[in-house]
């Protein structure tokens, strides 16, 4: 086992590395693999321009103007949802902290541009947004510098060493939401627990999704050795339970956010695009590469007994419209593509090539398939439909929702299909029974209601840790952090202005 300098004494710790030299080996090695796959990424920048497009100066810390002149006299919070899923269940913490902070500015990051899209659209108080940097210490020292949060929320799996190593020297607290930290994950980060464990030091407070994600954090920051394999976690707790090391289970914020359903005027709009099929529609949300093919001869066996059932398709990636009408032309389907629509949809298959559509699209679906799970990728969010009352249709590979696919299947509210045959036979099983049908959808729904409330939780566990260290109306609090762990390290710490 290894340790830092300046920790205290383990009696299974030999092998001491000097924090600096922990951060310069992970930057290093970062900085190595970057510029061996540089070739790789100059040639996906030049094949998808569009996705890369205005993104690059950002990633390497030039901040635009607008925001730097903005923020160097007001005060703000930053959040960081990497993409899609984690912005649009940080939608709702974004509105309830502005309520809490009206004063300040709100900055939301992302990696990538599908998520930024998905903020400018659907987020109401949202002042500055930008892509996230490059984890590299001169780049997000500086983007710290001029962005100077009061404190800063990461969504979910998100971990920034040097980011967060930049935000503890200038103490800036860090609150990482709905965090998760699945099995297979924690099999590989417990080989560098020395590692990890500092890595996650800087951060204030964990909200995690439940109690086994947890166990298994509280298990990385251990300071000795624990037995092999995932850890076995201490009877399960409420949630709001607080664990040791700044530590609670929150639950999980994307079972409120899928209560959020569009409202009239935007089902008006897609109304407007697509009229009013009357047809039986079968929606396969947020598919993956090796997903369409299965997906599309699924639909023409059931087609044979239900000639008029219509697919609409939409790939995780509309970056992937080409690749994905390629794929149903060789199946020989017509098709429509969405961006062409003007309120009518003539062809038995739509392509939905633009993003922000899919939450509305499941209020015109029966049945729906959701992708990221018949490959090993983790599954995609199936908790939108079935807030809709649809019982969704998912693969065996949902590690991303493990917690989630237990409850729905125990319930019998959700359908695991395993390959092409069984997701043809549960279709045309849903499509042939619609009493059967309905009394899944209604599972499902109460399924959703019945875990929602980890976003109270979560503004009351954020509460509880700020407050004492900033007021009501956006001033110090003469008291320090609740929580707050003083950086134990020997090496010295140079924290800049109090943000």
């Amino acid at each position: 086992m290894f340790r830092f300098f300046g920790h205290p004494a383990e009696e299974d710790m030999e092998v001491r590395i000097p924090e600096k030299c922990l951060y310069g080996l992970y930057t290093g090695v970062i900085s190595l693999a970057g510029l061996g796959c540089l070739p790789f990424w100059i040639l996906r920048i030049r094949r998808s321009l569009i996705k890369y497009q205005g993104t690059v100066a950002q990633r390497f810390g030039q901040l635009p103007t607008t925001l730097c002149q903005d923020l160097a006299t007001r005060e703000c919070f930053w959040v960081h949802a990497v993409s899609v899923g984690e912005a649009l269940a940080a939608q709702g913490l974004v509105e309830k902290l502005h309520h809490l902070f009206p004063h300040w500015r709100v900055v939301v990051s992302t990696v990538t541009k599908t998520g930024q899209q998905v903020v400018h659209d659907r987020f109401a108080h949202v002042d500055h947004t930008l892509y996230l940097p490059l984890d590299l210490p001169w780049i997000v020292r500086r983007v710290v510098a001029r962005i100077r949060p009061r404190f800063v929320i990461v969504m979910e799996t998100e971990l920034w060493p040097n980011l967060f190593h930049a935000l503890e020297r200038a103490a800036i607290p860090i609150i990482l939401v709905n965090g998760r930290l699945s099995p297979r994950s924690f099999t590989r980060y417990r080989h560098i627990r020395w590692a990890m464990a500092r890595f996650l030091q800087p951060v204030h407070l964990f909200c995690m999704q439940s109690a086994g994600d947890a166990e298994r954090l509280r298990q990385l920051q251990a300071p000795s050795h624990s037995p092999q394999g995932e850890p076995s976690p201490s009877p399960n707790p409420a949630p709001n339970s607080t664990y040791p090391q700044r530590m609670c289970v929150t639950g999980n914020l994307k079972y409120d956010q899928a209560l959020r359903l569009p409202d009239p005027t935007a089902m008006a709009t897609l109304r407007q695009r697509l009229g009013a099929p009357a047809d039986p529609i079968w929606l396969a949300a947020s598919t993956h590469p090796g997903e369409e093919e299965i997906v599309l001869d699924g639909f023409s066996q059931v087609r044979q007994q239900h000639p008029d059932l219509r697919l609409i398709l939409v790939p995780r990636h509309p970056e992937r419209t080409g690749t994905v009408a390629g794929i149903i032309s060789r199946h020989g389907l017509p098709f429509s593509l969405f961006s062409q629509t003007r309120g009518s949809w003539p062809q038995p298959l739509l392509l939905v090539d633009e993003i922000g559509w899919l939450t509305r699209l499941y209020g015109v679906a029966r049945i729906v398939f959701v992708g990221g799970s018949l490959i090993p990728h983790g599954g995609q969010n199936f908790l939108e439909p079935a807030a809709w009352g649809i019982p969704p249709m998912f693969g065996p590979h949902t590690f991303n929702f493990k917690d989630a696919t237990q409850q729905f299947l125990a319930a019998r509210a959700a359908f695991q299909v395993a390959d092409v045959n069984a997701l043809a036979t549960t279709a045309r099983m849903l499509l042939h029974n619609p009493a059967q049908r309905d009394e899944a959808g209604q599972r499902a729904q109460d399924c959703v209601l019945a875990h929602t409330g980890a976003l109270e939780r979560t503004v009351r566990a954020i509460q509880a840790i700020l407050t004492p260290h900033i007021s009501r109306d956006g001033k110090d609090a003469s008291t320090p952090l609740a929580g707050h762990h003083p950086h134990t390290s020997s090496d010295k710490v140079e924290h800049g202005p109090h943000p």
